[in-house]
């Protein structure tokens, strides 16, 4: 390659600094383009009052060098320096009669608290378990993208992933909600269906309780910002470019080639290459104006075969009361059901504290969040604009319901009130532009799973895609990793020999 190929990156979420980072490393001069004032986008945390409010991370996969997607972490920041949290349970479910199920952590835990609450269930609890300890063992092959891959390769990892496939493959082909379905036990019926998404395969809660039980998924203390600091701060450091306040309105084609970006101030920038690692819908159907749509774009947002993930709400309290005694994530069910907006009805609470971060909330007080279903995102997104005071209203009614039941729950909640804050759809869509207003992109299901990546779109050259909705589903270590793998497919393209680092 002659000098030094120009590229202009859409979005300096994790996706776009980890794939800035790596084509820094490899010979490429990059610049990102981020249409908010700060770098993260989903993965970001603000100040109330005292209060850090984390919007992003409730565990962050990848903490251990066992896991293969590890090294991509510790490519982008230095793991050692960070202080994780591993918390002993990864929910605790509590039923109207206040009879709790602890999910925990350590396999073994687990078994003995679900074999004492449900001995009828034992042939199914025993099912979960062994494909528990199935998967302890087994690690990824991340370290090439498929599209790499030689035929040596796929033998490779088809004789390293074979003890799994049989496992694999029955767990996918159950859901949550057919497990559930298996089991006599009331409580652990009501444990299971709520802890876990109906819809998902049961592999991806076992691969849960795997990453729990090895210790390789926690939570950083400091929060998203802290972890998207660090990556921003190894990405600059590598002689990347940050654009701050530069909303991208166009892709610049030429000839069904990626020739530059115009922002929405009308200033054009042209290069060599052009990433979009921000919201799928927006790439394809504003910035490139439907103009480009191979296959797997039109399975993606016009077949129905791929679906967007249920929508919240994001509520956080802060109260001069110490929750440090309850579990740090904990489900407790309504006596009177908390109506959300036209299509959604609020039935149970899951709360989570944060008492074991300091950064959090002040000593002795606790800093409490809550994910009320939001399944009306375009009510969320119309109110906000239509009529702003109304739209303030009923943030604040649903946080006042909140907080009445938490009274009604454990007391002492109501006068220590310090601050709350309401974080709805439309907030999303203001502040990263997120196509319908939800933290994570796809929903991951057995219809998706072993999708390609969309990386390119058949019919225009010199451009691609990163980030979750590029993938077939969202999560930080999935992001991360992508970043690298596309700085591969690039490099190979160009006839560069890869470099991590």
């Amino acid at each position: 390659m002659e000098g030094r190929k120009k590229v202009m990156i859409i979005g300096s979420g994790l996706a776009g600094m980890s794939a800035g980072y790596y084509l820094q490393c490899n010979g490429f001069d990059t610049e990102i383009f981020e249409l908010h004032s700060s770098s993260g986008g989903l993965c970001t945390s603000w100040k109330r009052k005292n209060y850090l409010i984390d919007g992003c991370i409730h565990f962050l996969t990848g903490t251990s060098p066992k896991e293969n997607t590890y090294q991509f972490w510790n490519d982008l920041l230095d793991m050692s320096s960070v202080d994780f949290i591993y918390q002993d349970t990864h929910a605790v479910v509590e039923d109207e009669s206040g009879k709790r199920v602890s999910l925990f952590s350590n396999v073994d835990k687990l078994t003995n608290e679900l074999l004492a609450i449900a001995p009828e269930d034992k042939k199914q609890i025993l099912f979960l378990v062994k494909g528990i300890k199935k998967f302890t063992g087994m690690k990824m092959p991340v370290d090439k993208p498929y599209e790499l891959m030689t035929l040596g390769n796929k033998l490779k990892v088809a004789y390293q992933m074979l003890p799994y496939l049989y496992s694999l493959r029955r767990l996918m082909m159950i859901s949550n909600a057919g497990f559930v379905s298996r089991l006599k036990n009331p409580r652990l019926r009501y444990a299971f269906s709520t802890a876990f998404i109906g819809e998902f395969p049961l592999f991806y809660t076992v691969m849960q309780m795997v990453w729990r039980h090895n210790k390789s998924t926690g939570y950083p203390k400091g929060g998203a910002s802290y972890i998207s600091g660090l990556i921003e701060n190894k990405y600059r450091n590598a002689g990347g470019v940050i654009h701050f306040n530069s909303r991208v309105s166009k892709i610049l084609v030429t000839d069904n080639t990626a020739m530059g970006i115009e922002l929405e101030n009308g200033d054009k920038h042209y290069a060599d290459l052009i990433i979009s690692a921000a919201d799928g819908y927006s790439t394809i159907y504003s910035l490139l104006e439907g103009r480009y749509k191979d296959r797997h774009i039109i399975e993606r947002y016009e077949s129905g075969v791929f679906k967007t993930i249920d929508k919240t709400l994001y509520v956080s309290i802060g109260v001069n009361a110490d929750f440090s005694g309850q579990p740090h994530k904990l489900y407790i069910p309504l006596a009177k059901s908390i109506h959300i907006d036209p299509l959604t009805e609020l039935n149970l609470l899951d709360i989570t504290h944060y008492c074991d971060d300091i950064h959090a909330a002040p000593e002795g007080k606790s800093l409490l969040t809550l994910m009320p279903q939001a399944n009306d995102w375009e009510y969320w997104h119309k109110l906000r604009i239509d009529d702003r005071t109304r739209y303030d209203e009923e943030k604040n009614r649903i946080a006042m319901d909140i907080i009445e039941a938490l009274e009604n729950r454990f007391g002492n909640i109501r006068n220590n009130v310090e601050m709350i804050d309401v974080v709805t759809p439309a907030t999303y869509i203001r502040y990263t532009n997120n196509w319908t207003g939800g933290q994570i992109s796809w929903s991951t299901t057995r219809n998706t799973f072993g999708k390609p990546t969309a990386w390119q779109i058949k019919g225009l050259s010199n451009f691609y895609m990163t980030g979750q909705w590029a993938g077939i589903s969202g999560g930080l270590n999935s992001v991360v990793m992508m970043g690298n793998h596309l700085t591969q497919i690039i490099c190979k393209k160009e006839g560069i020999a890869f470099k991590r680092k």
